[in-house]
């Protein structure tokens, strides 16, 4: 192949293509490379014309390349042909440089070829401008010639013998540019007019969307990608009529693409035509988001990690330490038969133990909604007395002189959702309004209905929640600015909305600063 053979039309695909190009017969030889290729090497073309390619490779690739083809022709099995990598060239002055090579393989004239595309952002019109200048000079020649007509007959016949020649050449590099074109792997190559119409478009990604390049050619570029892609589409491609190449991603369907756009010019030094280069990205895409999303999810992990260790050990040590103190003590008074004040310490023992459980209870809890191992178990059962039961077992953790109610204006007490669940929100909000309210302070637990929803509420009159922190309530290891030294994990609440979720219920809340709050959900349907 000569360079001077290529077709007008394909040349600008083939020479001003941002990627390198290299033609490699079956025995590795270089048959043709465009100037692309030959600027990131630095060879001359003069110098690879016929040269294995393996000249191109640094160790190990150098030695195995012919390894490489070899393999592929008897196995057909591929390791770089139609799938493509990274890997690494060698230029001419013994420096190395990486790559993105895809390799796909070409039957022309019964011969095997395999193209290279190295992807690279250079652009060369040498041989346009010869066809050029070897235009111009025939035309000189012509006019030189006219009056000359009779002496130069033999040399002007010779001229058209070589000018047919050259035409015919300009068929088959045609041909072998489309085959090229045709077989760009993983996205398209296209050709677009100063409307932006389609002159020629083929590769991989036509046929992966399935489309065909005659339904496209003479339609809008626009018309066929996403509307909302289509304005900065347009303002990106427009650039590039005025010689400034342009780079984008663009979203098609739940694919992304990164376009390269370059200007392609006419004889008169103009442009008049665009050069999309499409390759799909989609995979890399999708790796880079799970990445960050792994990252995310590292980091919470880290902080909540943080924030139980640092909890956890402020919360088990007070009670424990009281437990040990009671539990001495009671050794001493049972010496002298101290009855009450045996008593006094088996209930702060009693108190501290139940504490205890009640925070390795939101500890098991978040572990398990964390890991969505908590499965809703619906069920009929007596609401009332469920509640009857969680209120008798929060007797042991009410202050001095603490009062709890229960009323309720039910007209049958049986309900139908999960028990388990019931109770621990119960748990979570009785224990909130223990600790919360004063020594004189009421509790009521108030269970309503209307048809067949039910709601659940439990109000107190507390130290109430400040509407700065009624923002973050319901986060994880969060507590209220005026909690001071009242003993909590700051997952109550964070547990008690989770379980509302997992029932498919509306929570709600209600408070003052100074004045108590109120805290209760609605399950529907659930009346039996």
């Amino acid at each position: 192949m000569k360079q001077h053979e290529l077709s007008l039309k394909f040349q600008s695909v083939f020479q001003t293509a941002i990627d390198g190009i290299i033609l490699i017969n079956s025995r590795g030889l270089i048959e043709e490379v465009n100037d692309s290729a030959l600027t990131l090497f630095g060879y001359e073309k003069e110098e690879i014309l016929g040269k294995n390619v393996s000249v191109l490779m640094p160790e190990p690739d150098h030695s195995r390349h012919d390894t490489y083809v070899s393999d592929y022709l008897r196995t057909r099995k591929p390791k770089i042909i139609g799938i493509g990598r990274e890997v690494v060239g060698k230029k001419k002055d013994g420096s190395v440089f990486p790559f993105r090579l895809a390799v796909s393989e070409v039957i022309l004239d019964d011969q095997t070829i395999f193209t290279g595309f190295i992807h690279d952002l250079t652009k060369e019109r040498k041989a346009q401008d010869e066809l050029k200048t070897y235009v111009d000079n025939l035309e000189h020649i012509v006019q030189e010639r006219t009056q000359l007509l009779e002496a130069s007959k033999s040399q002007l016949e010779q001229e058209i013998v070589q000018k047919g020649l050259t035409e015919a050449a300009l068929l088959e590099s045609q041909k072998l540019y489309e085959t090229i074109a045709k077989n760009f792997p993983n996205g398209t190559i296209s050709v677009l007019d100063k409307d932006l119409n389609f002159l020629f478009i083929e590769g991989q990604g036509l046929r992966d969307f399935g489309f065909g390049t005659k339904e496209l050619i003479g339609k809008n570029y626009l018309n066929v990608i996403q509307k909302e892609m289509r304005d900065i589409v347009n303002q990106k491609l427009q650039v590039v009529f005025n010689d400034i190449p342009s780079t984008f991603e663009m979203e098609y369907n739940s694919f992304t693409f990164r376009v390269r756009a370059v200007p392609l010019f006419n004889n008169a030094g103009k442009t008049d035509r665009i050069l999309l280069v499409e390759s799909n990205i989609t995979q890399q895409k999708n790796a880079e988001k799970e990445i960050f999303n792994s990252l995310q999810k590292e980091k919470e992990l880290n902080e909540m990690k943080s924030k139980f260790v640092s909890m956890a050990s402020h919360e088990f040590r007070t009670p424990l330490s009281t437990i040990l103190s009671s539990a001495s003590l009671i050794n001493k008074y049972i010496e002298v038969d101290q009855i009450e004040k045996i008593k006094r310490h088996t209930d702060r023992i009693q108190n501290n133990v139940k504490n205890l459980t009640m925070i390795l209870n939101d500890f098991l809890s978040l572990e398990k909604l964390e890991n969505n191992n908590i499965l809703s178990e619906i069920e009929p059962f007596d609401i009332i007395e469920c509640a009857s039961e969680v209120k008798e077992d929060m007797q042991l953790l009410k202050k001095e002189n603490q009062t709890i109610t229960l009323t309720h204006g039910l007209s049958s007490t049986d309900v139908k959702t999960d028990r388990f669940i019931i109770q621990n929100i119960l748990t979570n909000l009785l224990s909130n309004a223990i600790k919360y309210s004063g020594n004189e302070g009421h509790i009521s637990i108030d269970i309503l209905q209307e048809d067949k929803d039910i709601t659940i509420k439990v109000t107190d009159n507390g130290i109430g929640i400040s509407k700065e922190d009624q923002q973050q309530l319901f986060q994880r290891f969060f507590r209220a600015s005026n909690s001071g030294n009242v003993q909590g994990t700051g997952l109550g609440l964070h547990i008690f909305k989770r379980y509302v979720d997992l029932l498919g219920g509306t929570l709600f809340f209600e408070s003052e600063l100074g004045k108590g709050s109120t805290f209760g959900f609605t399950l529907k349907n659930i009346h039996a």
